[in-house]
């Protein structure tokens, strides 16, 4: 063995230790740039969530970003959400190579299925990205178990007949209201005449309408409703008179339902042309029917410069856009129209926006 045998080997130990600190420094590096990634993206999560008043559908609609920083390709989501459908994607919309995630979240009437695309190192359970997409998972979970914390919540609190008349009373409040804005407006006689005439109109089913709401406060709201022969275009002309609605009724036909909560269903729908200062405006109802099912549309014009409406909001209790509304009108319209197997959906378009009742015929309902 040769005296330079011995520094040949302590030349290459050192260099291997050197190339192992390097690699551990790289290595503790990674994880520490990986686990900050990750604090990052969990934090965000949260913001987000805080940000939004763990709110199910704005957090789902705005999380994209920080899911796509940790990994994910591709986020494919159908939602139903009381009642209304809607098909999501985020990422590459072309055929995108990695691996699928199917996560299912259901609480009663909402539901989201996500197919998750994700890249081959986020898939690992083990993975820093796979606790993020997790984590992401979980709060949405969470923001739909506090939503049906709220409804059941609520009622429990008022029981359901109590939401029917808490509408109601805000009902007759605005009809007070309409009615001193109308006496502050009489400058002559001929004015006086009119309002005259229009309380003789009114006046009587407001009171029977009053009378009914004393009534259903004083006992449950579990009478049998009469199923009875209605004519549905008289019903409708019952109920835009009540909102004081300027509408076009065509077509007509004869249902057998209670006609009760025919006349609940479409005060709670047409009472929205009225809370949103749609009054002055032309309704178009048409009625007609189609095997074995009778369908009420109910168009209005809407101006071109203004947002859309979100479908999946319209339905939702306690949700609303008008100061004078409580959020319950469209969702209890949705609830009356399941009692009598019947369905309501809402479409919109340009230039103007329709709500489609869908009712059984006379023979389906007998």
């Amino acid at each position: 063995m040769s005296a330079s045998e011995p520094l040949f080997v302590i030349h290459w130990l050192w260099l291997g230790l050197v190339l192992l600190g390097v690699m551990l420094f790289f290595t503790a590096y990674y994880f520490r740039r990986q686990s900050k990634r990750l604090s990052q993206a969990l934090a965000d999560l949260y913001t987000l969530n805080q940000i939004v008043k763990q709110d199910a559908l704005d957090f789902f609609d705005q999380a994209w970003p920080i899911l796509e920083s940790v990994g994910c390709l591709k986020l494919e989501a159908n939602i139903e959400w009381f009642g209304e459908k809607k098909h999501i994607v985020f990422g590459d919309q072309t055929g995108v190579l990695g691996k699928k995630q199917v996560f299912k979240i259901a609480r009663d009437d909402m539901s989201f299925k996500l197919e998750i695309m994700l890249n081959r190192k986020a898939t690992e359970p083990e993975s820093l990205s796979f606790l993020v997409i997790k984590t992401f998972i979980y709060v949405l979970e969470q923001n739909l178990v506090l939503k049906q914390a709220e409804i059941l919540t609520s009622q429990k609190r008022l029981e359901r007949y109590q939401l029917f008349v808490q509408h109601e009373i805000k009902n007759i409040a605005q009809f007070i209201q309409l009615l001193c804005d109308q006496l502050n407006m009489i400058q002559g006689d001929a004015d006086k005449i009119r309002l005259i005439n229009t309380l003789h109109q009114t006046l009587p089913t407001m009171s029977e309408r009053a009378q009914k709401t004393i009534l259903h406060m004083k006992k449950p709201l579990l009478q049998e409703y009469e199923y009875s022969e209605c004519n549905l275009a008289l019903v409708v002309q019952e109920v835009v008179d009540m909102n004081y609605l300027s509408a076009e009724i065509t077509g007509e036909s004869d249902v057998y339902l209670p006609k009760a909560l025919l006349i609940e269903v479409f005060k709670n729908i047409l009472g929205n042309f009225r809370d949103h200062a749609l009054t002055e405006r032309l309704i178009h109802i048409n009625i007609y029917s189609k095997v074995e099912k009778i369908y009420v549309s109910i168009r209005c014009q809407r101006d071109k410069q203004q947002n859309d409406l979100i479908p999946e909001r319209l339905f939702e209790p306690f949700w609303t856009t008008s100061e004078s509304g409580l959020g319950l009108g469209l969702f209890l319209a949705r609830e009356l129209l399941k009692q009598m197997n019947g369905q309501v959906t809402f479409e919109q378009e340009s230039d103007s926006f329709s709500f489609l009742v869908l009712l059984p015929d006379r023979q389906s309902s007998k």
